[in-house]
């Protein structure tokens, strides 16, 4: 089932059950109760896609309006049903995946609520600023939680931007809107429909900005090919270097985007070698330096240019040493055929100046948990 499908199924639900609870109790809050656990539900399956980090649903922003506005019992209650509901609908592959991030959810969302139910009757501040801080923190709280499993797992922090923001304050404008500082002129319902507007250009742009990441990375696997079709690498050299790069670059502490430069002048590394008159038109074979600075030149030439300082054989970086290691390191565990233990044991027999001894320390590791 699309995306597109499954919202409109949530919404459906979501608007019978308001106009039920109308009917019941004319004027009452189980309607906008009913309205915000449907926004929360539907806010399950529409997600920021922020780069280099997991997705971020929006039902956290309509999470804050529903601790904002309603008694814990009740807030809980709506965020529970809202994740049961969204539950079958998810694109986890298994039930398991499903329940967990739902289970993860529940208990950013209970966070939030924590936060909140604590800060609110402190009243350190008059009514205005006081409400903003304590939004702000349960936003901010909510969005700690969320992203404490993914630390665990990988012991490092998700870097902070756009989308947090996007978040915190929609949700914050939302949770205003609904009920007001003190509860009286406030817009209701309709609050929440405007403010939500901001969020969902957000969405849209995070949206197109990771198809756009994605084709830039489809094109840059595909010229990584052509040599390899060509005949000038083995088969699977540059997916093999890549791979392995960016696991040794993590291990050694890059950041985020030093890794994605890493990965594109792996997957590129070869390039150089199609701008390189045959040996046989030249009458002296090609020298690897001459491969590597030749693409470095044609990358730096583009907006890849970071990608093609690692290429140059006259680099000192670390992703640049790291690139010279690994495709060593293919070269003989793929090309002549060693194992991993001794093609590693080659490298360290090599000239102390010749490769980066953290680089090779790194890199025997990263093998050895494969």
């Amino acid at each position: 089932m699309s995306l597109a499908a499954r919202v409109l199924a949530v919404a459906v639900l979501g608007v019978i059950t308001a106009a039920v609870a109308e009917s019941v109790a004319p004027g009452g809050s189980i309607t906008g109760l009913a309205a915000l656990a449907t926004a929360v539900a539907v806010g399950e399956l529409v997600v920021l896609r922020p780069p280099h980090r997991g997705p971020i649903p929006l039902a956290y922003a309509f999470m804050l309006v529903l601790i904002r506005s309603f008694p814990v019992a009740e807030c809980l209650a709506a965020i529970v049903i809202a994740e049961l509901v969204v539950l079958p609908l998810r694109g986890d592959a298994t039930l398991t995946a499903r329940a967990t991030r739902s289970f993860e959810h529940v208990g950013a969302g209970l966070a939030g609520l924590a936060v909140s139910s604590l800060l609110d009757p402190l009243e350190l501040l008059s009514p205005t600023p006081w409400t903003l801080l304590v939004l702000a923190a349960a936003s901010v709280v909510t969005l700690v939680v969320h992203e404490l499993p993914a630390f665990l797992r990988s012991n490092r922090l998700p870097p902070i931007g756009g989308a947090d923001l996007a978040l915190i304050a929609s949700g914050m404008l939302m949770a205003i809107g609904f009920r007001a500082v003190d509860g009286h002129e406030s817009v209701g319902l309709w609050g929440v429909a405007l403010f939500s507007i901001p969020l969902l250009a957000a969405w849209y742009s995070f949206e197109r900005l990771a198809v756009i990441s994605r084709t830039s990375v489809q094109t840059i696997e595909a010229l990584s090919l052509v040599p390899e079709m060509a005949g000038l690498a083995l088969t699977g050299h540059a997916a093999r270097v890549a791979d392995v790069s960016e696991r040794v670059g993590d291990a050694l502490g890059l950041r985020r985007r030093e890794l994605d430069d890493l990965r594109a002048a792996a997957l590129l590394h070869h390039l150089g070698h199609l701008c390189l008159d045959a040996p046989e038109m030249r009458e002296i074979p090609i020298e690897p330096h001459e491969v590597a600075d030749t693409g470095a030149q044609i990358l730096r030439q583009t907006d890849l240019a970071s990608a093609g300082d690692l290429l140059a054989t006259d680099t000192v970086s670390l992703g640049g040493q790291i690139l010279r290691v690994v495709s060593a390191y293919d070269d003989l565990a793929g090309l002549d055929g060693m194992a991993p233990d001794a093609a590693i044991d080659a490298l360290y027999s090599g000239p102390g100046f010749l490769y980066d001894p953290r680089v090779l320390v790194a890199l025997e590791r990263v093998v050895a948990s494969a």
